[in-house]
């Protein structure tokens, strides 16, 4: 399934994210393996441990992001650690960041997001859900395989993300969900939540006059992200099976 076929799963992927995060000020955030992960019948298929637990088998956790990003800077880093909970090995694992800004006015061109992985750094797709939500996928154009996470081992994925000069100013928050691909389909294996963080204007007018300078170099991610998704983007989610148990 192509990734715009993922927005089909915002919905419930939102909505569920949203209920097991309580509202929490600052970037670093846990969300560990042991919370009991909602009643989805592509959780209880997962192939990422032994299927049976109601558990997540990956714990994930938010850390270290700004609480303020200015418009029009370079990439700031944040992390994105993966924690295997489980006695065996966990492949091809994309996590899926929804991005929601207070006044629902963010648009994919406003953000410029990537991540490393063994292999280089690469980019993460963009689309706007119907809900006006940011889902960023770290499907890198369809050349990323995923990640991988041996038996009770642990990774860190690290995220830079910027803003453009015109993104709209206000509070955002990011929640994640981790999703193991496998073939047309998916599974849902671990989320991460409540990153709070503001975007602000440039810091002051000489910085914002050197920004300026070399922003359309540093924007023409937008075009580039546009092309992506319209060539099909690349990661395979169980959008299907989670539209039938939302309906």
């Amino acid at each position: 399934m192509r990734l715009r076929k993922a927005l089909a799963l915002t919905a419930v992927l939102s909505a569920a994210l949203v209920a097991a995060t309580a509202p929490t000020a600052g970037a670093d955030i846990g969300a560990g393996g042991g919370r009991p992960a909602p009643a989805l019948p592509s959780r209880t298929q997962a192939t990422c441990g032994d299927g049976k637990s109601t558990s997540f088998p990956i714990g994930a956790r938010i850390r270290g992001g700004p609480a303020v990003y200015r418009t029009g800077a370079g990439p700031q880093t944040w992390y994105l650690d993966l924690t295997n909970t489980t006695n065996s090995e966990c492949t091809a694992i994309h996590p899926i960041v929804v991005f929601t800004d207070t006044a629902r006015t963010l648009r994919p061109a406003h953000l410029h997001m990537e991540f490393d992985a063994p292999g280089g750094t690469f980019p993460v797709s963009l689309e706007r859900s119907d809900r006006d939500e940011i889902i960023a996928v770290f499907d890198g154009g369809d050349a990323f395989p995923g990640f991988t996470v041996g038996p009770g081992g642990s990774l860190t994925v690290k995220v830079g993300l910027a803003f453009a000069p015109d993104a709209p100013l206000g509070e955002v928050v990011a929640d994640a969900a981790l999703v193991q691909r496998k073939g047309d389909d998916g599974d849902w294996i671990g989320e991460a939540g409540g990153y709070r963080f503001s975007v602000g204007g440039p810091a002051d007018p000489v910085e914002a006059g050197s920004l300026a300078h070399t922003g359309p170099r540093e924007w023409a991610y937008g075009a580039g992200a546009v092309a992506a998704l319209a060539t099909g983007g690349g990661l395979l989610l169980g959008a299907r099976r989670m539209r039938r148990s939302a309906s």
